[in-house]
């Protein structure tokens, strides 16, 4: 059925009919009471509102009896919430704002339509649209859990207008395969594609600066990620138990890898560390099995606690001549290491930072002239064959 209304008359242009109609056409105006017919109209199917302005004026009560009030051009906060009947949607092309859980819960929807003038879309909004298959977000700032627990969603276009993906705004998408990640985009919030479970891929083009913390952990199925010249931060967590990535180019702007960044990406045979990197965080590869090699750059000072702990497979590490000090457990469990390049005229201070490794077998590699300094150095006086270079 299509509808040309005034704001406020839907209801008695609808008259009995708000009992039978499935699918909703309507162009014109509408405000608060007019979406307050829309969401009493049973059965409802599909919702066409493309040549709808949203107008000020009105008001509905939401799913949990809260007062909702209109503003121009916004999808209201809680507009169809809960409803379990809604299959498709295409918002207004003047809307550039969609409200808090406007569309939460709906468990039917399986396409949406959003307006190439978004703006913002607000969080929860789509969250737990189980239906959802596909959605193309033009442009905008998509928030906060906007589209979490879209276990449905398969298909997933990012346009170069997007800005900002938000925190958790694809939380346990688990059907998502694979994302890209457009040139417009300057951060990736934090927990944004968090349990993706069988994500497999991830482009990200130059742009985005920030990956937040564990925006892609438990993507277990995630093997191959590219990640952009203009990256400055990992966040902590960000691909912990990503066990099938087996290699990493960290770019050479990156400066900071956060905590826990790569905590038991198992299947982690390679990764660079640029000179551009000043702080790699506590347990950043903890359980990194397949790493067989490493070369901390001169702008490393400290290597934190339990950076490498469990790196079962390393056998070679290069520590360069600015390294100072080596945090607890560092490198326990490295029992397969076979040699040690420290380039420091100073031993860096250890405590408990080189358990775990078999002195006797392992080689330690140091500078020309510093051979008693090692010796007598906490740590490094128990390796039995040094050798200076």
């Amino acid at each position: 059925m299509k509808t040309n209304v005034v704001a406020g008359n839907l209801n008695a242009l609808l008259e009995t009919q708000n009992n039978i109609n499935t699918v909703l056409i309507l162009t014109g105006e509408i405000n608060g009471n007019d979406i307050d017919t829309i969401r009493k109209v049973v059965n409802l199917s599909v919702l066409n509102l493309a040549d709808v302005n949203i107008v000020e004026g009105g008001s509905f009560y939401n799913e949990d009896k809260e007062y909702v009030s209109i503003k121009k051009d916004e999808i209201p906060e809680y507009m169809l919430s809960g409803l379990d009947t809604i299959a498709s949607v295409t918002l207004p092309n003047s809307a550039t704002t969609i409200g808090k859980k406007a569309f939460s819960g709906c468990i039917e929807m399986t396409s949406v339509t959003l307006p190439e003038k978004l703006e913002y879309i607000g969080v929860y909004a789509f969250d737990g649209c189980t239906g959802l298959t596909s959605v193309t977000i033009p442009c905008g700032v998509i928030g906060k859990n906007a589209f979490s627990n879209c276990t449905g969603l398969i298909s997933l276009k990012i346009g170069e207008g997007v800005t900002v993906i938000g925190e958790a705004a694809f939380l346990g998408c688990t059907a998502l395969k694979s994302i890209t990640i457009p040139k417009g985009v300057i951060s990736i919030g934090a927990e944004a594609f968090k349990d993706c479970a069988v994500l497999a891929t991830a482009t990200i083009y130059n742009g985005v600066i920030s990956i937040g913390d564990q925006a892609f952990r438990n993507c277990t199925e995630l093997a191959l990620v590219s990640l952009p010249d203009s990256l400055i931060s990992i966040g902590e967590n960000a691909f912990r138990d990503c066990t099938r990535i087996t290699a990493i180019k960290v770019p050479d702007n990156v400066s900071k890898i956060g905590d826990w960044a790569f905590f038991d990406c198992s299947g982690l045979k390679t990764i660079n560390l640029p000179e551009s990197v000043t702080s790699i965080g506590e347990a950043a590869f903890f359980g990194c099995s397949g790493l067989t090699s490493i070369a901390i750059p001169n702008s490393i000072t400290n290597i934190k606690e339990n950076t490498f702990n469990d790196c079962k497979g390393l056998t070679s590490i290069t520590l360069s001549k600015s390294v100072t000090s080596i945090g607890d457990w560092a490198f326990w469990g490295c029992n397969a290491m076979e040699e040690i390049h420290c380039e420091a005229q100073t031993p860096p201070a250890t405590a408990d930072s080189l358990n775990g490794i078999d002195k006797t077998n392992c080689k330690l590699f140091i500078p020309k002239g510093t051979l008693a300094a090692y010796k007598n150095a906490a740590g490094w006086g128990e390796f039995t064959t040094v050798t200076e270079e």
